[in-house]
């Protein structure tokens, strides 16, 4: 019952994009599911088998209001193969991670599948220029339309407004930043596209609620458990 209650819990917070709380239930439902079985063989079998559901439960989730999921079933089974593949309980705990990282980001980048041409094409040049210092004005000009209508359709295609979503997708590759490499804040920041260590500092906590340093140490404490 308690298992179910978290996997509730976690589902709820990757909808709603909430991705360090999503995470931190995660660990409470390993805890629970590594000990299962006190014969190692049977105990991998039991995380891999949970792992394989968790990530059809939040596949199907994420499915609900997407048009185009062919991309995201092809993601749904590569992330079975490797669940298979592993034998280590902490690589498979990784690997739940990222299962739970990679969909609760859907939720701010699943407006990538929106069908009008012109926010599609303008969200395929925010990722693709994602670490340089991004405006509404600076993206209405590359892709040759008004900033105003630009600016309206992306608040109608999207759910969010320009900037929200640019500082989002930036902050998002910064915490992968932050986690696998030992580059300085200030490096990070110029590598994410923020024209002062202040700025990405202050726009890392309005939006993880966390600074860059607590959410890199506390990264180091989760993977040394």
């Amino acid at each position: 019952m308690k298992l179910f209650l978290l996997e509730e819990k976690l589902i709820e917070e990757a909808n709603m994009g909430n991705l360090e709380e999503a995470l931190d239930t995660y660990y409470q439902m390993f805890k629970l599911i590594s000990k299962n079985s006190s014969d190692k063989i049977s105990s991998i079998r039991f995380v891999k088998n949970y792992l394989i559901s968790l990530n059809q439960s939040l596949y199907k989730n994420f499915c609900k209001n997407i048009s185009c999921k062919y991309s995201m079933y092809k993601i749904r089974n590569d992330f079975i193969e490797r669940i298979e593949e592993n034998n280590c309980i902490n690589h498979l705990y990784n690997l739940g991670r990222e299962i739970i990282s990679y969909y609760s980001n859907t939720t701010i980048e699943r407006c990538i599948c929106t069908e009008n041409p012109i926010v599609k094409e303008a969200l395929n040049y925010i990722h693709k220029y994602i670490n340089e210092d991004l405006s509404l004005e600076k993206v209405a000009h590359e892709i040759h339309v008004s900033k105003n209508h630009l600016s309206t359709l992306f608040a109608r295609c999207t759910g969010y407004n320009f900037s929200s979503y640019v500082n989002n997708a930036k902050i998002e590759k910064s915490k992968a930043l932050l986690k696998n490499t030992n580059n300085s804040i200030l490096n990070i920041a110029i590598e994410c596209g923020f024209n002062s260590q202040s700025y990405f500092c202050s726009t890392f906590k309005k939006i993880t609620g966390i600074t860059p340093t607590d959410y890199r140490m506390k990264s180091l404490k989760e993977e040394s458990k």
